[in-house]
């Protein structure tokens, strides 16, 4: 009798810790001033908690989750990683040269500013690790708001991304 409470007790530990470590959580949320659609970036923690494992950008539109894409932990340091794609442009790239699944890193979000033109712009920002998990920080301020400000033209509309607002 005793062994078998012990063993459901163990059981019952092991089942707690693997739904408290399967918890995804969301780094950060993406929005527009285009249109209402809004993305998540979400993310797995290795058991340790010590390490990023899987990275998810959920899409909603009116409050329900549209689309999920898995994005490559490790595609960060080859070649960056795709967020988003408008037509034959790439108007949202994530990437990095030393970023660290344990300890975060410097990473860049590069922008198409102008499709007419071609020109980009780059933001600067850092995934640290704390003991609450990865926190993002630009200009010396974490945040968990990204807001994409639309470039307009008169005639063609949005030709791209004019500013990115990072807030908390």
């Amino acid at each position: 009798m005793k062994k078998n409470l012990k063993l459901s007790a163990f059981a019952i530990f092991f089942l707690f810790s693997f739904i408290l470590h399967a918890e995804e959580k969301v780094l950060c949320t993406v929005t527009n001033d285009v249109d209402s659609e809004m993305a998540k970036m979400v993310y797995d923690m290795d058991e340790d908690q010590r390490a990023i494992t899987h990275l998810y950008k959920d899409t909603y539109k009116a409050g329900q989750r549209t689309e999920r894409v898995e994005m490559k932990v490790s595609d960060l340091t080859s070649g960056g990683i795709v967020l988003n794609r408008k037509d034959k442009y790439v108007t949202v790239r994530m990437w990095s040269d030393n970023y660290d699944a344990e300890r975060g890193g410097v990473l860049y979000l590069d922008t198409l500013y102008s499709g007419v033109s071609g020109e980009r712009r780059q933001y600067n920002f850092e995934i640290a690790m704390d003991k609450n998990g990865p926190v993002m920080v630009y200009a010396k301020q974490e945040f968990s708001q990204m807001k994409f400000i639309a470039k307009r033209s008169r005639v063609l509309g949005p030709i791209g991304i004019e500013k990115v607002l990072f807030s908390r």
